[in-house]
């Protein structure tokens, strides 16, 4: 009887000490710090992206968006060397400078919107997520060169970068 007063016993200090402090993690193994890319998100929350539209010349046209995590996809659609869905790898250090970059030309407190009644031009949309600050721009007509200097570095950044083909659906 006394062993099973005293297996009972530990058995409930085990429970007992798992139910204490728990902290449900979502961070990978690389993806300490992910934070101040941003706050408390989710690690595969988006933090950046650019898509450069189509006109009706030749004009290169794709999506990149960039995750807290460093996950990246990449959607080519037209005039580009490498069309269809791509994925890659951001490393930590890029997402810092894109921040960085952004915070210095004052992104999140840009016009939400470039644009005037001009046809056959493309525009660029931007999108850039950190903490509570969630700032989308059209930049079409009447750009900012500050602006415009920030997406070309982003295009830098990413486009060289090892893009591999993603895997069709339903492969």
């Amino acid at each position: 009887m006394r062993t099973i007063v005293s297996l009972t016993t530990a058995a409930l200090l085990l429970i007992g000490a798992g139910c204490g402090n728990t902290v449900k993690s979502t961070a990978g193994p690389d993806d300490q710090g992910a934070s101040q890319y941003g706050g408390p998100y989710p690690a595969d929350s988006l933090f950046f992206s650019i898509e450069r539209t189509p006109c009706f010349g030749k004009c290169p046209a794709y999506r990149i968006k960039v995750y807290r995590s460093g996950y990246a996809t990449y959607e080519g659609i037209s005039n580009v060397e490498r069309l269809g869905q791509n994925r890659a790898w951001v490393g930590k250090d890029t997402l810092a400078l894109l921040l960085k970059e952004a915070e210095a030309i004052g992104y999140f407190d840009l016009q939400d919107s470039y644009d005037r009644q001009v046809t056959d031009i493309p525009s660029t949309r931007l999108r850039m997520v950190s903490g509570a600050r969630d700032k989308s721009i059209l930049a079409r007509a009447g750009v900012p060169p500050e602006l415009k200097a920030f997406a070309l570095r982003a295009d830098e950044l990413l486009l060289p970068m090892a893009w591999k083909r993603a895997p069709e659906l339903g492969q």
